[in-house]
């Protein structure tokens, strides 16, 4: 039974890789884009959830900022943008395997 639920587990894996630019067809998105520029490359994300996320170098290491995470499906994978103020602070990409 346990043999079962890991390779349940490792079907729905999902890995993961953060970079600081993101290619959209011809343009691309760099960290600090505007969160209209992300809208106007990426489209309405299907998903956006709220979260606190550490400020490069705007607040104490105490302080968290507010942000949202948007969330694309695209082709077995999910992109999501977290954005911080109005920019684009971290790009992630969720592969399926």
């Amino acid at each position: 039974m346990t043999r079962y639920m890991v390779f349940a587990l490792l079907l729905v894996s999902v890995t993961v890789h953060a970079s600081s630019s993101l290619r959209v067809g011809s343009k691309v998105l760099t960290i600090g884009d505007s969160a209209v520029r992300v809208v106007q490359l990426m489209g309405q994300p299907t998903v956006r959830t709220f979260v606190s996320e550490q400020r490069p170098g705007g607040l104490p290491n105490n302080q968290l900022a507010a942000g949202e995470q948007w969330q694309y499906a695209q082709e077995g994978k999910t992109i999501v943008i977290t954005i911080v103020g109005g920019r684009a602070t971290k790009f992630d990409t969720l592969y399926e395997q």
